[in-house]
């Protein structure tokens, strides 16, 4: 148990530290190519952040273990939401209601919509990953059009041009060794966390929605706990929730209907929790709220209350 313990602490160390150098390194890397704060966060960190949940949700799939898969895609996004969006609106103001989030929050809502067809009706197959397919396509051609009119109209003075360019190849090998922290942090935290849980005679239900979903949200949660702390460029925040949540689900969920795990528990309110956080969020954006204090309570308390009913 204590070996299980040091490896836990061992990986939230590795987490904190891969988060810290991808967030820089990808900042500037964003900063360098034009990129807003929110494609370097939809993009750049979305995808490498979503990184441990592809490979658990993979080895899971593969090796028969439906319900780690399914938990592990499911509650990573409900963590995404209520964990990591609630405290960071606690830490520092989400600014949510620019024209450019409007269309993310759009497209998280049409994604939920295509998770709802494929859980209840379509099942986790070949049509469920044709579907999540055909959505993912249209999102990196939209995101990458977004991000060619960005670099067009792009003005960097000498200054930034000559720091940008200086610190390049170094910038690069700190995104790498951000993301290789980031995988051997949450593939070990998922691990130790997993075995522990198992001793403390936690059902495997249970261990899935929350201990593996957990694990490998942990990186996200780190990312944002470093951005809303120095409250700057805050846009990341949800750019790499929503980034990462799409992931989750067109990559990470759509490719292991390969497998045909199809769906034989019963996600309704884990369904209907991602869809009211979806909808929540474009009403504030909407009304032209950003995400302060009292969303990030009612989000924080949802997640608790998302904990006990698993439990």
């Amino acid at each position: 148990m204590m070996l299980q313990v040091t490896i836990l602490i061992l990986s939230i160390v590795a987490l904190y530290f891969g988060a810290e150098l991808a967030l820089e390194a990808a900042e500037k890397i964003g900063l360098y190519f034009g990129l807003s704060p929110l494609v370097i966060g939809l993009l750049l960190i979305g995808f490498g952040t979503s990184l441990p949940e592809f490979f658990v949700s993979q080895l899971s799939a593969y090796r028969g273990q439906t319900d780690i898969a399914m938990g592990n895609i499911l509650g990573s996004n409900i963590a995404n939401l209520f964990l990591i969006l609630g405290i960071s609106g606690l830490l520092a103001p989400i600014h949510i209601i620019r024209r450019e989030i409007t269309k993310q929050l759009i497209y998280h809502i049409i994604l939920t919509t295509c998770l709802g067809a494929s859980l209840f009706f379509l099942g986790v197959g070949i049509a469920s990953t044709v579907l999540f397919a055909a959505f993912f396509a249209f999102y990196l051609w939209v995101t990458f059009s977004e991000m060619k009119k960005q670099r067009s109209v792009r003005v960097v003075s000498d200054e930034d041009d000559h720091e940008v360019d200086e610190l390049t190849f170094i910038v690069f090998v700190k995104l790498v060794i951000g993301f290789v922290l980031l995988f051997l942090g949450g593939e070990y935290l998922v691990s130790s966390g997993t075995v522990i849980a198992k001793e403390m005679g936690v059902s495997a239900y249970v261990i899935s929605a929350i201990f593996v979903a957990f694990g490998t949200s942990f990186p996200e949660l780190v990312t944002a706990l470093i951005a809303s702390w120095k409250k700057k460029n805050t846009d990341l925040i949800i750019g790499n929730i929503i980034g990462s949540n799409i992931f989750n689900v067109a990559f990470v969920l759509g490719s292991i209907g390969f497998y045909d795990v199809g769906t034989n528990g019963d996600y309704r309110v884990e369904f209907y929790a991602i869809c009211g956080a979806a909808y929540f969020l474009l009403f504030l954006n909407l009304i032209k709220k950003n995400f302060t204090i009292i969303p990030g309570i009612i989000f924080l308390s949802t997640y608790i209350g998302m904990v006990i009913y698993w439990i």
